[in-house]
């Protein structure tokens, strides 16, 4: 495949034409944006949000600020690293720049992990959405969808993105519903409350940051991008920045409407919302809702998994044979592996123990990533002048610095396996630190 810019870290990008047996280059900075919006406002909101507010009280838009904080200081590292080496399977390609193909492989086999154990969960999510409304099995339900949007994402990224763009006009219009209901509410609430302090505020935004997961897969898109040096960045900054005041003022919203004791009790506690603001028909249209919104996070994830896993092959990092290509220019193979294991784990975990467990391996991932731009601009190794080698190095420090902080919140078993993940990815990769084959 050509190479969609020079290896060296501080090479000039350049968009490339559509040429060649690779991935078509067809993406606009819109498209981008917007899939990155829809991605992020997924299932974690309408799933997780009674469990953070269980934690973090009526101070929940707090943690989900926390959360946003981390997410976009991260983001600033994928958006210098993104100009740098704008290629599939993000994660691995920039650690790889710092600190070689072994490290690389472990940063990139962590998101990978986090990336099906996160399309197997929130099918699960949605499976549990069907039960509620059509009384069907939440396992079977989760394979279905699974089976029905793998087969959608072999037709092509065009094809893909259309729906999802389609699906996230759906999942905000349900989110602003929340927003607009409960905002009367807001002159009569406290939004500080904190029942477990600020350890309980940690809690919950380590939770939360689950509905933040997505900006990073953009960077899968980068090989599909007319102009990633460019549109990258800004895709990260627009998704960031539209999400997280959405997030913010769906929190106030929820918690002054219903308050957070019975938000926080709730499987269902976006409908909750509805069904006390406006009655049961509002609830069950907000059912259908949550129903669009899981399995458009479902349909993007499996998009970016099958990315990822086809960069990794393509570096040669994983089996040659994982990165084919088919006539629809969409990595089949790929896309069939990663389908077929998110199917196989979606028998197995339910979605709340598996979202303290994805958002674990997904920090340890950011914390690599982080460390890999201050390490890249400490060497001068990145472009730009004094201030910005400066900015480089410091705002990835404050990154990793919160990605550890939220990491240790996860628990236990989260940092167990994390560190698991992290122990099978040294053991499985490459046995030297031999940079990327492109």
């Amino acid at each position: 495949m050509t190479a969609s810019r020079s290896d060296h870290p501080s090479g000039p990008a350049a968009a490339q034409p559509d040429t060649g047996p690779g991935l078509r280059r067809q993406l606009e900075l819109w498209q981008v944006s917007l899939s990155g919006i829809a991605v992020i406002l997924g299932a974690g909101v309408y799933s997780l949000i009674g469990a953070g507010a269980g934690l973090a009280g009526s101070a929940l838009w707090l943690a989900f600020l926390l959360a946003g904080a981390t997410a976009a200081l991260t983001a600033y590292s994928y958006a210098r690293l993104g100009t740098m080496r704008p290629r599939d399977s993000p994660e691995f390609q920039y650690t790889a720049l710092a600190f070689g193909s072994r490290v690389g492989f472990i940063a990139g086999w962590l998101m990978l992990a986090a990336d099906l154990l996160g399309v197997a969960t929130v099918a699960l999510g949605f499976g549990g959405y069907l039960r509620h409304l059509a009384g069907t099995p939440v396992t079977a339900n989760a394979v279905a969808l699974l089976v029905a949007l793998g087969l959608l994402a072999l037709a092509g990224i065009g094809e893909t993105v259309g729906l999802a763009l389609v699906l996230a006009l759906v999942e905000v219009a349900g989110l602003c519903f929340v927003i607009a209901v409960g905002a009367p509410a807001w002159s009569r609430a406290t939004f500080l409350e904190m029942p477990h302090g600020f350890a309980g505020l940690s809690a919950a935004a380590a939770i939360i940051f689950f509905a933040y997961l997505g900006f990073d897969e953009l960077g899968n898109f980068a090989e599909e991008m007319r102009r990633p040096d460019r549109d990258l960045p800004r895709a990260l900054g627009l998704s960031l920045a539209g999400a997280t005041l959405i997030y913010l003022l769906v929190a106030l919203s929820a918690t002054a409407a219903v308050g957070w004791p019975a938000l926080s009790a709730s499987t269902a506690p976006l409908a909750l919302v509805a069904r006390v603001t406006v009655g049961p028909r509002a609830e069950a249209a907000l059912g259908l809702v949550a129903l669009a919104a899981t399995a458009n996070t479902v349909l993007l994830l499996l998009l970016s998994g099958s990315r990822s896993v086809y960069g990794m092959a393509a570096a040669g990092v994983l089996p040659g044979r994982l990165g084919a290509i088919g006539r629809r220019g969409t990595p089949v193979t790929a896309t069939v592996l990663v389908t077929a294991v998110a199917a196989i784990a979606a028998l197995l975990g339910d979605l709340a123990r598996a979202a303290a467990l994805t958002d674990a391996a997904v920090l340890m991932s950011f914390a690599l990533v982080n460390l890999s731009l201050s390490r890249l601009a400490a060497r001068r190794r990145t472009s730009g002048g004094r201030a910005r080698r400066i900015a480089d190095i410091a705002l990835p420090v404050l990154a990793l610095a919160l990605c550890a902080w939220l990491l240790l919140h996860t628990g236990w078993a989260g940092l167990a396996a994390a560190g698991g993940l992290a122990a099978l990815g040294l053991l499985l990769g490459p046995r030297d630190d031999r940079p990327p084959i492109r």
